[in-house]
């Protein structure tokens, strides 16, 4: 995956809330609702905040020091494939 990739959360078919620090999304047109975790809404938040995620995975470093960059980073990549595979996130193009 490339990092410096932007991806945007599609408001017009996707909507959500945060409820005790976990997102609860609700994919419009397929009526499927997805949960987060506390890292996943972190991620998510920042996904909402136009931030790429080569800037997510630096404050993941700083949150979660204790976990290994390498990790950091599977998980996050996981997590945007996730969310992309299941169309919650789109990809807007490379920030220059």
């Amino acid at each position: 995956m490339d990092l410096s990739r932007k991806y945007a959360i599609d408001k017009d078919r996707i909507t959500y809330r945060i409820i005790d620090g976990e997102a609860v999304i609700l994919n419009l047109d397929s009526g499927y609702y997805y949960s987060l975790n506390s890292v996943g809404t972190n991620i998510w938040k920042m996904i909402d905040e136009g931030k790429k995620p080569e800037t997510i995975l630096s404050c993941l470093e700083q949150d979660y020091r204790q976990v290994e960059k390498r990790d950091l980073k599977k998980d996050m990549v996981a997590l945007l494939d996730d969310l992309k595979k299941e169309k919650l996130i789109e990809e807007i193009g490379a920030m220059i």
